[in-house]
């Protein structure tokens, strides 16, 4: 079978299932049983959250659905019942309380990100939902391809929204086709500091032509080692680092900086990046 953008959705999640019956409505699809294609697109449905997905790139191999980008259709829970459009990539900094293995990162789909966020902001309009990046957390992270989160949040009354569940759905498939994870028109940056929703940084996506990989919230940052770091450049094919300075002390960025500029990358700030991307 051809190579193609699995989107895959889970029964488990409310919200995923009301994103699938939309992508299901948006386009002529042969399926067979319960799995659904077009050119460039395949929809997998699995009976677990997809947090607990390891390996299912090769699991998707065995069955003979070849993938170079998995999208995970899911929901976005949150105690402040905020009405929510976000995207993130998948990884463990500490322990692995919700799925994936400890300190592990997924390989991220940068290009994706962007496309989405872009999107869904265009679509979303006056509808009062949000639009964020959120960072890197949980799982699964045992996955060789690029993998991207994009979620509906934040409650049940969210998830089961059909005008919400029609926007991302049409905000993956609308764009017909992301472009590949490598050499693509979009810089990467690795992202440190600020909150969970990454403020400074979804502008920075919104509003240049720069996109973002896998990202560290200031809570993050004492849990940060040399070799996740790395890790974390490597797995977003990124080109530069982005940091939140005003949420940082001056000794993180020391000792963060050093560990980046080992690696061959430099730190831009939100001015230099506005300035070259803008």
């Amino acid at each position: 079978m051809n190579t193609k953008t699995t989107i895959l959705c889970s029964a488990a999640d409310q919200a995923s299932m009301n994103i699938r019956e939309n992508l299901i409505a948006l386009r002529d699809w042969e399926h067979e049983e319960e799995v659904y294609e077009t050119d460039r697109f395949r929809i997998v449905t699995v009976e677990k959250l997809h947090i607990f997905c390891d390996h299912i790139d090769s699991e998707l191999e065995r069955r003979g659905f070849m993938t170079d980008r998995i999208i995970f259709a899911s929901k976005h829970k949150s105690d402040n019942g905020q009405r929510l459009f976000s995207a993130h990539f998948t990884g463990n900094i500490g322990d692995a309380k919700f799925g994936g293995n400890p300190r592990e990162l997924a390989p991220a789909a940068p290009q994706a990100l962007k496309l989405f966020l872009q999107s869904v902001r265009d679509l979303a309009a006056d509808t009062g939902y949000a639009v964020s990046m959120e960072s890197t957390h949980h799982g699964p992270t045992a996955l060789s391809v690029p993998s991207i989160y994009v979620e509906i949040g934040s409650g049940e009354a969210e998830w089961l929204d059909r005008d919400a569940g029609r926007i991302v759905a049409s905000a993956i498939l609308g764009r017909d086709a992301y472009p590949r994870e490598s050499g693509s028109a979009a810089p990467v940056a690795v992202g440190f500091g600020g909150g969970h929703y990454a403020p400074r940084q979804t502008k920075l996506i919104l509003e240049t032509e720069i996109t973002f990989g896998h990202n560290f919230p200031k809570y993050q940052l004492d849990s940060l080692d040399d070799e996740l770091i790395r890790d974390a450049f490597w797995k977003s094919n990124a080109d530069f680092a982005y940091f939140d300075r005003k949420s940082m002390n001056a000794a993180e960025r020391y000792r963060i900086s050093v560990v980046i500029e080992d690696l061959g990358y430099e730190v831009l700030r939100e001015s230099t990046i506005r300035e070259r991307f803008g």
